[in-house]
Order: C-alpha cells, then structure tokens, then sequence
C-alpha cells in the first residue's frame, strides 16, 4: 500500500502529531468550563458508535462496520439505479414513448441542477476572496464539470472513502496513518447534498412514474422495459430508505457534535472549536468536582506558559514591574488561607520586615509594594493639596480683616454653614478625593496585567492556524441540560432501514394505484397532506426556529409526503410527532387501498397482489419501527452548555 511504503518517512512525524494533536484536544477541551476528556485524547472515533448490541468491539471493527460497510452498499445501490435508468430511457425511446423518456432523463438530472444552484448561491461554499481570479474560474469550471459528469464525481466520492476505509484497517490505533486515514473518510464534500437530493428529486418522483406505467393498460409486452423499471423501482426505495435512516434524528445527533456532511472545511473546524468550547458531559462535570481545590486549576499552567511566553518574564523596561502570578491566585480557597504577616506591625516594622516576607504571596506583594511607595504617596498626596491651594483667586484672601477700623462691617464673603448640617457633603467631598487620588496613584504606579489575558475567546489573526485558548479561565457560571442523540450501530441501521423500506413500499404503491383509479382525489388528497405539514412546521418552529428558511421548509413538507425528518427542525415533542404521523399515514394509505379495491374496476390478479403486498409491508413496517424504538434506538446523551 502506498501509505505502508511511506511508513518508514511518518515515524519520525509520528510522535510530533501525536504530540500536537493531543496538545490541542486538551487546549479545547479545557476552554472555560469544559474540563478535558481523558478518553477523547487522540480518539479520531469520536462520535462513531463503540457497541454493537451492547458489546463493545475494536476499533477496526467500528470502522469496517460505520464506514466501510455502509459506503460498499450505496455504491452498489447507486450503480444498479443509475444503470436501469439509462436502460429505461433507452428502452422509451425504441418503444416509442419519448415524453416518458425525457421525463425520465429529467429526473436522473434534477439533483445535480439543485445541488449546482446550492453550491453557487451559498458563500461559505465560495473562495475565501471573492473577485474574476484564477480561483474564482477554477472553482466555478470545477462544479460545470460535476454538474455535467455528475455519475462521475459520484463514483468518485464513493471509491475516494473506499480506499481510505480499507487503507485505515491497515493502520496501528493511534498511529498518524490512521488519524490521516480516518480524517479522510470524515471529511464533507458537497456531493454529500448531491446524495441527499438524489433521494427526493429522483427515486421519489422516478418511483412514482415507472409505478404509473407499470400499472397501465398494455404495458406488459415488453419484457426488457418491465425489467428494466422494476428493477428501476425497487433500487429507488432502497435509495430513499437509506437517506431517511442516515438523517432520520439528525437534528438531535447535530446537538452532540454532528455536522452537515456538505459543509466547508472552515464551517466545521468553527462548529467543532465551539462545540468543544461551550459544552461539557457529565462525567467530566463529576471529574471537576471530585478534584482536589487545594490542587488549583488544570488550566493555571497554560496561562503562565502563554502569558511569559508573549510578555517574557523579566521587566520590559526599568520601570515597569510584573506581578507575580501564582495557581494560588485563581483558587479560591486557597487564598483564603493567605494570612498577612504585616497584621500586627507598625509602619517602621513593616519597613524593616519587607524583604523577609514571602513574595509568592500576592496580598503581601502587593502591600509591600504600597510600603516601599509610601513616601511617593506622601509627595503626591502634598503636590495635590499644593495645586488645589493654586487655584484659589487671588482676590478671595481676608482683605476685610486687614483694617481694623472696617471691622463692624460685614465681611464680602458669607461664613460657612455649621458644621453640623454639612458634616454629610464634606464627608463626601473627602471620600471622593481618596478615592481619586487612589486611583490615579494606582493607575501611574501599581503594575497591570496585559490587555486581553482574560477573555474567553481571542480574534484570530489568521484563519488557517488554530488559536490555542489556553489564556481562558475557568469561571464558575450557570449550565444548561440538553439532550441529544448518538449514532445508530449497524444493527440498529439495518432495522431501521428495512422498516423505512417497508414504509416506502406501502407508501407508494398506496399513491400509485390510487392515482390510477381516482386521480383527481389522489391530488386532493396530496394537497391537504401537503398544507397540513406546511402547518405542522410553522407550529413547531415559530417559537425556537428561523422562519427566514421558509423556501427549505415548503421543500420539507414535500419530504413529509413520504417520510417523516428531523432536519433542518429540532422537533421539541418527538414523540408527538412520530405518533401523529405515522398514524395519519397508515389512515390515508388504508383509506386509499380500501376505495381503489372496493370501487375500482380491474380484471388482473395483479392489483390483488398490489393490495395484499400493501398490508404486508404496512405490518411490517410498524413491527420493525416498533422493534427500533423498543431495543435497537440509540441511547440519549446529555450534555451541559455553559
């Protein structure tokens, strides 16, 4: 393997990954209240399912059966549906029936067109600078080229995360090799949005034409074109079915760390850094708590490392001081501890007693600082009485007392009220001038921190180097519970994709046949289904949504036609929601089935196999939902968000 060959020139950047990548998880990690995960240190698996039926596997199991497995099958399903198409357009075309063709060829295109339009009308998919440059053509060519290739680029995602799936088994755990080979596999590309269009702008509506067709009057003398479109048919459920078990919960799965797999490359490092920044799990919460806090914070020691290692630790001219930072300083309890050894002395013996004192401790630093500055305060304090005394006119001295003959008269100033009712005002005025000449005094003597050593977050200066926040503290504030939803295992998937399958099946053929029979009620029934899930979503996110998304959400209620997304939403009564939809689902798809096969008039025993097929798939369905959500659903995962 061509990553084996290059082995032997990655050991010696092994241990330097490592080290760089473990340097950063912890730095993370250890933004404001989130303490680190010890089991998340160089876990390139994280968020990847560890069990299957509640047993723990490998880490090369957990690859093969979260990535390798899953990418094999929908390259095979892919192949197999874009082949029958092509043979289905090919087989119109010689039959005779171009419009069914063309409409055919519409759909096989309609999710690159969407997908293209999307790239290109969303900024963060653009050049970092916008302008007619040499980017700027590369990347608007590079999406011409997928929209007009796009079975192309497809296979090329797939085979791209084939070969880095078999190339991470080969890899040690931990190694470099699987790091790279993981990150890989994980990384977003916008084919991804390409796949998940490709499940409602083509297998739904292909679904439903080639359905139409088959059910028409003389359509089985071909024997080539009927094979070609059930085979058509049945690969688009499959198709549909695994889109809708992918993004079934994915809403609840985004709160734990899950990203848009179309996003950009700086959209997810953003989502990951605040991720790790605002939110905590609870055993970590509990690992805080039972710490020791005469130990000090974790995080002390990588705020001295960058604060001496941007401001030196020495004095950066002869008269600027540096205060002495100590873990002492960020624990509470500790520095309640501190006793002042200056408590019982004298000014004098405070004089004497200041080099002996320990200079670790920051109440005594800082008043053996004032005691050293004590005839510098007393200047100040003099120069200040001295230029208050200047600004006194002239003309305001005692020039009525100077002729003694003149002392009957009335002096030109008035006396000064009693001492008694202005004793508040003088106290006043006396403790604002303390206070001033504190605070200028501080402002020109007492040593600062540097600007910025104390804020959570730091602008970056470049974008493409990641910012290590190891200058934020670990400040006590209030947190709030959130719930949210792991990853399915392969079990679990495999369950739920063969109950999505059955619903899809029940779904359609209950469209479709009834379409055939009463086609105007069939589209008044679409209507309403369709308003009344536009309702749905309005309802649902008028209070925690942006109503901004309503050209997304009339998309949604088209979804909602045939199966039910947390996407785009976070449903707040899940189950409310699931409840209520498969129930007006299995109403409408039995009042359809019951009026085509009571009121419609047809003579092959194909129809009766339809019906029968409906109400098996419709039982079945429930059963492996059921099932799902009894054994196999994933199990909630709390987190706390500061």
């Amino acid at each position: 393997m061509h990553a084996q060959r290059l082995q032997g020139s990655c050991k010696s950047k092994v241990g330097a990954g490592q080290l760089l990548l473990t340097s950063t998880i912890v730095t993370q990690s250890s933004r404001g209240n989130v303490p680190h995960h010890p089991t998340s240190i160089m876990d390139v698996l994280d968020g990847v399912p560890r069990c299957v039926l509640g047993y723990q596997v490998k880490t090369r199991t957990q690859i093969v059966l979260s990535f390798l497995v899953p990418v094999v099958f929908e390259l095979l399903v892919y192949c197999v549906l874009m082949t029958a198409d092509v043979i289905v357009v090919v087989e119109h075309f010689r039959n005779g029936n171009p419009s069914w063709a063309w409409f055919t060829l519409a759909f096989m295109w309609l999710p690159a067109v969407s997908c293209f339009a999307a790239v290109l009308s969303s900024p963060s998919q653009w050049p970092e600078t916008l302008g007619c440059d040499e980017r700027t053509a590369r990347f608007v060519t590079k999406h011409l080229l997928v929209l007009t290739l796009f079975p192309v680029a497809a296979f090329y995602r797939f085979n791209r995360r084939i070969f880095w799936s078999i190339e991470a088994l080969f890899q040690e755990k931990g190694s470099y090799g699987r790091v790279q080979a993981v990150g890989k596999i994980r990384e977003t590309s916008p084919y991804e949005l390409y796949h998940f269009l490709q499940a409602f702008l083509h297998a739904a509506p292909q679904m439903s034409l080639q359905l139409y067709i088959l059910l028409r009057d003389n359509t089985f003398r071909n024997y080539d074109t009927v094979t070609a479109q059930i085979v058509s048919v049945v690969f688009s459920f499959l198709t549909m079915a695994s889109i809708i078990t992918s993004y079934q919960r994915f809403e609840s799965q985004k709160i734990v760390g899950k990203c848009y797999p179309w996003s950009s490359d700086q959209q997810v490092a953003a989502r990951k850094r605040e991720f790790l920044r605002s939110t905590s799990t609870a055993e970590s919460l509990l690992a805080s708590a039972r710490r020791n806090p005469l130990e000090g914070d974790p995080t002390v020691p990588n705020i001295m490392r960058n604060f001496y290692s941007k401001y030196g630790e020495g004095p950066s001219s002869p008269g600027s001081k540096i205060i002495n930072v100590d873990p002492s300083n960020f624990d509470r309890k500790s520095s309640k501890q501190l006793t002042d050894p200056y408590a019982n002395y004298t000014d004098d013996d405070k004089l004497e007693a200041a080099d002996t004192v320990d200079s670790q401790s920051p109440t005594v630093s800082f008043k053996r600082d004032l005691v050293e500055h004590i005839d510098e305060i007393r200047q100040y304090v003099r120069q200040t009485d001295d230029l208050k005394l200047s600004t006194i006119p002239a003309d305001s001295s005692d020039e009525e007392y100077e002729n003694p003959v003149e002392l009957d008269k009335p002096p030109r100033t008035p006396a000064p009220p009693t001492p008694a009712a202005n004793v508040l005002k003088r106290a006043s005025v006396l403790r604002d001038i303390f206070v001033f000449d504190v605070e200028c005094f501080i402002k020109s003597h007492v040593p600062r921190l540097p600007d910025g050593m104390f804020e959570h977050e730091r602008k970056q200066a470049d974008e493409n180097v990641d910012q290590t926040d190891g200058d934020a503290l670990s400040l006590p504030s209030r947190r709030q519970m959130i719930t949210g939803l792991e990853e399915d295992d392969l079990i679990g998937k495999a369950v739920s994709f063969t109950g999505w399958v059955m619903f899809l099946l029940m779904r359609m053929i209950a469209l479709s046949v009834f379409y055939v029979f009463f086609p105007l009620y069939f589209w008044m029934l679409c209507v309403n289904h369709y308003f009344l899930m536009i309702a749905c979503i309005i309802y649902e996110v008028r209070f925690h949504e942006k109503l901004e998304r309503y050209y997304f959400y009339l998309f949604l209620a088209y979804i909602y036609l045939f199966s039910l997304l947390e996407f785009k939403i976070k449903f707040i009564h899940v189950r409310t929601w699931y409840v209520g939809y498969v129930t007006l689902v299995f109403i409408e798809n039995i009042a359809m089935s019951v009026l085509w096969y009571n009121l419609g008039s047809f003579d092959s025993w194909w129809f009766d196999f339809l019906h029968y097929l409906t109400v098996a798939s419709g039982v079945l369905s429930l059963l492996c939902l059921l099932f799902y959500y009894a054994f196999l659903r994933p199990k909630d995962k709390v987190l706390f968000v500061n």
